[in-house]
């Protein structure tokens, strides 16, 4: 299987650069045979992630430290840990707690696959006592099929689509303006050629 472009550069940074203080763009641009801006493009983004996760520290401009810690794994391993975690306790009783300690989870990302499984009858609120965080416990097993969140999966093409209609719409904004701009300098052009004949 082919390494993604994020696990190249962290081999960059972990093996090839091993034992340095800093790492810059083109430390890494140079290892991976990076020439064009274009082709350096994906590295500013994977470092823009890599310093969300907390795997290297900016110490300045351009210049990093790798810290090597543990990366936060993607969302869809997050999802199927807690529908692992959610089917291993099938006898008892699991909490939005249980999911965040065990998965690396936030609060609200527990609680919504929480809710849409009990939406689609897999799983029961078990009602607890004031001050005390609810309980959840499956009530239909579906198997080893993880449960996708497939409606998060559909608010993210809508958007991505709207995204991509608002940047469509921005661009003939520009291009309209930019014609606008063009005849305006023109007929300003025009207006000081008949002032200065007379």
């Amino acid at each position: 299987m082919q390494k993604s472009f994020a696990q190249r550069m962290r081999d960059v940074m972990r093996i090839d650069l091993k034992g340095r203080d800093e790492v810059s763009y083109q430390d890494i641009a140079l290892r991976l045979d990076l020439v064009s801006n274009k082709e350096k493009q994906p590295i500013y983004r994977s470092m823009r992630d890599f310093m969300k996760r907390n795997e290297v520290v900016r110490l300045r401009p351009g210049v990093f430290r790798y810290d090597g810690k543990k990366y936060d794994p993607r969302p869809a391993t997050k999802t199927h840990c807690m529908y692992r975690l959610i089917r291993a306790n099938r006898r008892g009783t699991i909490g939005v707690d249980d999911l965040m300690a065990n998965c690396q989870v936030e609060k609200s990302t527990a609680q919504e696959y929480l809710r849409l499984l009990v939406r689609r009858g897999m799983m029961r609120r078990i009602p607890m006592p004031k001050n005390r965080p609810p309980k959840y416990q499956m009530i239909d097993d579906p198997g080893p099929n993880l449960v996708k969140n497939d409606e998060n999966a559909e608010k993210l093409r809508r958007i991505r689509g709207l995204k991509t209609l608002a940047r469509e719409a921005m661009d003939a904004i520009q291009e309209g303006l930019d014609v606008a701009v063009a005849a305006v300098e023109s007929i300003e052009g025009e207006l000081s050629e008949e002032m200065s004949d007379e």
